[in-house]
């Protein structure tokens, strides 16, 4: 099985149909036909039964597909290697929970620089399961995340803690709480990240959908700008992380505790895959993080009086 065989397999699984492949892959419908027929010759497998729907995976190609993954992810790191052979300094790629670089700051930035001149930093504001899988898929060096991280897969540091907030208007009827309760939410205006976060499943799902409690969901968005006119001018209450909401602080706009308990929030992790020797650069950017979020008063979220 080469690059190509595995390429066009790949393709074929996510899309389930021949021709959206072969679009994909930029490549006539017979080229792909032709490809999968080869492959399957070679493994002596049957790798997706065709019906007038279009394509269904074996079984041997549901086992066969994490495996084809992680090798299409070694050639890619390979092939950047070579890339960054090429250059005077090594590339650092960060993939963060949106906000979190934000948090560190430009000064975060310009210390590293300062400290690692020969080491360009690299950052995404992704989502969570983005965020892993791009350290998992080779396309990052590491994650920054909230949660912890499946062992078995991942590394970890431990960051800072990040309580769970709720922004209101200051003239909103629950402003006056000193601690917002899910209970409170009864009947109230919601904008949040959305479900493609963490966040959002945890506290919307687990303790507003599932109770049965009746809020006014307007809107899924992390875009600070969209989200603060909502509180502003319609009394919406935006939930979160509150390392976010410090960056973004509004005379009119109050920032709370959300939930009671235990559950009150989570850490934030530093995420690399295990199975891969951190090279030089990463190794260097570990030890800075985690030497300067103490020093620089980051490693606990101070809240706005």
């Amino acid at each position: 099985m080469n690059q190509k065989q595995m390429e066009y397999f790949l393709e074929v699984y996510r899309q389930g149909n021949m021709q959206s492949a072969a679009d994909k892959l930029y490549v006539s419908r017979q080229g792909v036909s032709k490809m999968l027929r080869t492959l399957e010759e070679e493994l002596g497998q049957l790798l997706f039964i065709r019906n007038p729907h279009g394509l269904v995976p074996t079984d041997y190609a549901n086992a066969l597909l994490p495996h084809v993954q992680r090798l299409l992810a070694e050639y890619r790191s390979i092939a950047s290697m070579s890339t960054l052979a090429s250059q005077s300094k090594s590339v650092v790629t960060i993939y963060a929970l949106d906000h979190i670089m934000a948090y560190l700051g430009a000064e975060f930035l310009w210390d590293f620089h300062q400290a690692c001149p020969d080491i360009i930093l690299s950052t995404v504001d992704t989502t969570d399961d983005a965020a892993l899988k791009g350290v998992l898929e080779k396309q990052c060096n590491f994650a920054i995340v909230t949660g912890e991280a499946d062992q078995n897969r991942f590394a970890a540091e431990s960051l800072f803690f990040s309580r769970y907030c709720a922004r209101l208007h200051r003239q909103h009827p629950l402003a006056g709480k000193e601690t917002i309760t899910y209970a409170d939410l009864e009947g109230a205006r919601i904008v949040s990240k959305g479900r493609a976060y963490q966040c959002f499943r945890h506290n919307i799902d687990k303790y507003i959908l599932l109770p049965g409690l009746q809020v006014d969901l307007v809107a899924e968005t992390a875009d600070e700008m969209l989200i603060t006119d909502l509180i502003l001018r319609h009394q919406a209450i935006n939930l979160g992380y509150d390392y976010a909401a410090v960056l973004n602080h509004h005379p009119d706009i109050v920032v709370k505790p959300l939930g009671t308990g235990d559950d009150l929030g989570q850490f934030v992790y530093l995420v690399w895959d295990k199975t891969t020797i951190l090279t030089k650069a990463s190794q260097k950017f570990r030890a800075f993080l985690l030497a300067w979020l103490p020093k620089n008063g980051k490693e606990k979220v101070i809240w706005p009086l």
